[in-house]
This record gives C-alpha cells, sequence and structure tokens, in this order.
C-alpha cells in the first residue's frame, strides 16, 4: 500500500510523465547530435527499425511526412550509410527501405548501455506489476494517437478556415 494519497499519487504520476518526456526530448536532441543526423531521421529510422521493412509511403504515413520529406529523409540515410533501398523479393515493383548493420555499430555506444541497465530495471519488478506497467503504457499510446489525431484536425480545420478568409489570387 503507498504512503501517498491518491491525489498525491496522481499528481506524483504526471509529474513523472512529463519530466519523462523532456527527459526523453533531451536525450533524442542528443542522439541526432551524435549521429550527425536530425529528429525526423531518427524517428523514420525508430519506425523502419521496429518494422523492419517499410515502403516510402508507409513511412509517410507512419511519420505524417510528406513523399518529397520521405525521399530526403532516405537519400540523407543512405548518404550517411544508415539505411538502403531494396527490392522486395515477392513485388519487384516494390522498393523496401531497411536499416543497415552501420547503424547498429554507430547508435551501440549509445543504446547499448540504456538497453541494459533498462532490462536490469525492467527485471525488478513482478510480473504483475510489470503487466500493470505495460498496460498503462499501451493505453497512454493509445490516447496520445487519439488527441494527436484530434489536434492534426484541428490544425487543418484552421488551415481550411484561413484559406476561405484568403483565396488565392
Amino acid at each position: 500500500m503507498s504512503r501517498r494519497s491518491r491525489q498525491k499519487l496522481i499528481a506524483d504520476g504526471v509529474e513523472a510523465i512529463r519530466g519523462w518526456q523532456t527527459d526523453q526530448d533531451i536525450f533524442d536532441d542528443a542522439v541526432a547530435t551524435y549521429s550527425g543526423l536530425n529528429r525526423t531521421d531518427l524517428r523514420v529510422i525508430d519506425l523502419v527499425e521496429r518494422a523492419g521493412r517499410m515502403t516510402a509511403g508507409e513511412i509517410a504515413t507512419a511519420a505524417r511526412l510528406t513523399s518529397g520529406a520521405v525521399t530526403a529523409v532516405i537519400d540523407r540515410l543512405e548518404a550517411a550509410g544508415f539505411a538502403r533501398r531494396v527490392r522486395d523479393t515477392v513485388d519487384r515493383r516494390r522498393v523496401l527501405v531497411e536499416i543497415t548493420p552501420a547503424l547498429t555499430e554507430r547508435m551501440r555506444p549509445i543504446f547499448g548501455p540504456l538497453i541494459d541497465e533498462g532490462y536490469r530495471a525492467m527485471a525488478s519488478y513482478s510480473d504483475k506489476e510489470f503487466e500493470t506497467i505495460v498496460t498503462f503504457l499501451e493505453s497512454t499510446r493509445q490516447t496520445l494517437a487519439s488527441h494527436t489525431a484530434r489536434v492534426h484536425a484541428l490544425i487543418e480545420a484552421r488551415r481550411s478556415a484561413a484559406e476561405a478568409d484568403d483565396p488565392p489570387a
């Protein structure tokens, strides 16, 4: 049983989440600087790494980028040796993007110790505790995704209203 009141526990939880988000942002910025890439490039790397391989269109959708922006990201990642375009073995017309071993080697000094420490921390929780943590994280991701879509709808509504007020010449 927690010695904190429910209200204090919730406030501390909210503060921990906000602090984690800030710390993650600062860490991601440091990783971008270390790798010589930008934050969008890192987001695409993460998406492709988790998926295995992706088409440029899939990357554009997942990263919320235009096709031109995705092409530029893939070009930068290829130039750095961190990704490559490969033909789909089933449908030769499809081109997939995959991460190269060079990226793994470049990022090992950054993520190796972090991953090791993270696994040690996860091992300190019981299965029941860890199930609760995972359930909370999954729920939080779903909430964040739905509110991201809501904010993008607000952006689009504002853009449409601005275009209606100032039609092109």
